[in-house]
């Protein structure tokens, strides 16, 4: 039987996992560059590189032919194992490889002692080893700043039925006395159950997506899956949003860094996301809305709004079935910038932010990069080219005076008029986008 190793390569080729070495002997420069003491004589460890951006080529491919691990993955090991023979001491060594992690693959590690095994046979073994970390996994995010109703239909029940309507492995935990009787079944004889033991394992309220695969597939994976959820739950939200009621309780929080269900990690905040490329954030579980009055509203999930948002995601079910293969460029240069800036514009107190946001959704879908003039003919000539009824090229006209209005003096009326157009123009944008997608 081939092992992992031999399997890799038959799948990808030669080619690209010759980039892969590369890019491990690069990393290997890198940390041997390093020097092993900081200018006040204390030990420094070389971090290595976050460098799943530079290798979506190389995602997409082994995606294409069904490895559920990561280029970088690969890319770790080999830099670890040419790292050991390209120092003199395990001193050295361990600073220079990088810190561990709490939950690290041991059998992806090699150790000084391993400096004794050819280093052919040492990469063919630890690459092996990534085969003990490739199981199922459901990676959950927090949610925060909701409400609903105590009639009609709970959230949890609303979601799990749109999730068997999309077909799609996500999930969401939601307290109550059900939330015991799950605790119960994944994780069976524990002296007692309650909410509180319930909460934390969940870490309820949460939603969460379920693969397959190693430890940062799954969590990459899912994080894309999550984050699109979520952005497409908000921008849902304030296109119907049940109840308009801005109250003083609602939080403006960062995201929590997503966490596996089972390990009872905590989520950290990350004040950070802001430095990140669309792709790389994130999934955002805080559920505030603004309307544009200078305030801030709870997203409202109840019987009110809940025939709205349903439809509204199941409508836009095209951008999941590309998110199969998260690494494509109409995944990481139309979609997630895309739904991004909308996801943004819901949460922007003024209402002339918000159409300025909307007329940047639309450059960056129409206008080609570079391009710094006549924007607004390449967006008409892009929707001519999608073929859109009459009535969106009207909006566009009025959405373009309302963005010179603002532009020009600094406000626009917040109204009913113009807070409608605002949704409008969420809805029109999400229509384009769906339609750009089926024609790239």
């Amino acid at each position: 039987m081939p092992s992992l190793l031999e399997t890799i390569k038959a799948r990808i080729g030669v080619e690209t996992y010759s980039v892969l070495e590369r890019m491990s002997e690069a990393e290997v420069a890198l940390a041997i560059q390093m020097p092993l003491r900081d200018r006040d004589d204390h030990e420094q460890y070389y971090a290595p590189r976050f460098l799943l951006g530079k290798l979506f080529s190389e995602c997409e491919s082994f995606e294409r032919v069904g490895l559920k691990i990561l280029p970088t993955d690969i890319v770790s090991v080999l830099f670890r194992c040419k790292l050991l023979f390209a120092v003199k001491t395990e001193l050295e060594y361990n600073q220079r490889v990088g810190g561990g992690s709490l939950f690290g693959n041991a059998a992806t590690r090699p150790k000084w002692s391993d400096r004794t095994e050819k280093a052919s046979v040492l990469i063919d073994r630890c690459i092996t080893g990534l085969e003990t970390e490739i199981r199922e996994r459901t990676l959950l995010t927090e949610i925060n700043s909701f409400t609903s109703a105590d009639f009609g239909k709970p959230p949890q029940m609303f979601f799990e039925e749109l999730f068997a309507d999309l077909g799609l492995p996500f999930v969401c935990f939601f307290e109550g006395e059900h939330l015991i009787d799950k605790h119960k079944v994944l994780e069976p004889r524990l002296r007692s159950y309650g909410q509180t033991e319930a909460k934390d394992f969940f870490l309820a309220p949460s939603m969460g997506h379920t693969t397959f695969g190693s430890r940062d597939y799954c969590l990459w994976y899912s994080t894309m899956w999550l984050r699109t959820f979520l952005n497409l739950l908000r921008i849902a939200g304030y296109i119907h949003p049940g109840q308009v009621d801005f109250s003083l309780d609602t939080q403006m929080l960062p995201p929590s860094f997503p966490v596996f269900l089972g390990e009872y990690a905590q989520g950290t905040y990350r004040w950070d996301q802001d430095k990140e490329e669309s792709w790389a954030k994130i999934p955002d579980g805080s559920l505030f809305r603004s309307f544009g009055y200078r305030g801030l509203s709870k997203m409202w999930l109840d019987i009110r709004s809940y025939s709205g948002v349903g439809k509204f995601i199941l409508k836009h079910k095209t951008i999941f079935e590309l998110l199969k293969n998260p690494w494509n460029q109409r995944n990481l240069k139309d979609i997630a910038p895309t739904l991004d800036i909308l996801s943004s514009a819901t949460q922007i107190p003024d209402l002339g932010a918000k159409i300025l946001l909307i007329h940047c959704c639309l450059e960056h879908l129409f206008v080609p990069k570079g391009v710094n003039t006549e924007n607004k003919k390449y967006i008409i000539g892009g929707m001519h080219a999608l073929g859109p009824p009459p009535h969106l090229m009207q909006w566009f006209d009025e959405l373009y005076r309302q963005r010179g209005e603002y532009a020009h003096r600094g406000f626009v009326l917040k109204d009913d008029v113009t807070l409608s157009l605002v949704r409008d123009s969420m809805q029109n944008v999400m229509t384009l986008l769906v339609a750009k997608l089926s024609v790239s």
